[in-house]
């Protein structure tokens, strides 16, 4: 699976990002994923240690209802959601 950090998101789902992000008085990092196969995914990976981590963010740590709250904004809007520190 590769994740990268969503780009060009629709104007409504930046203001559900942007809506959750202030409820729960968290940072949001929304990543769009997709399946690639095997060999790709390994070539991937490769290339990828050669640059390092590319979220240098702290991952926040939600509380339970936090995390339902994002659970299920990822199911509506098709994206992963992380939680960080800045």
């Amino acid at each position: 699976m590769l994740c990268e950090i969503a780009r060009n998101l629709a104007d409504d789902k930046m203001e559900q990002i942007t809506a959750l992000e202030s409820d729960l008085g968290l940072t949001i990092v929304a990543f769009s994923c997709r399946e690639v196969g095997p060999e790709r995914e390994e070539q991937l990976r490769q290339i990828m240690e050669q640059f390092g981590p590319q979220l240098q963010a702290e991952l926040d740590k939600p509380d339970e209802t936090q995390l339902e709250r994002i659970r299920t904004a990822e199911q509506a809007l098709g994206l992963s959601l992380v939680a960080v520190r800045l």
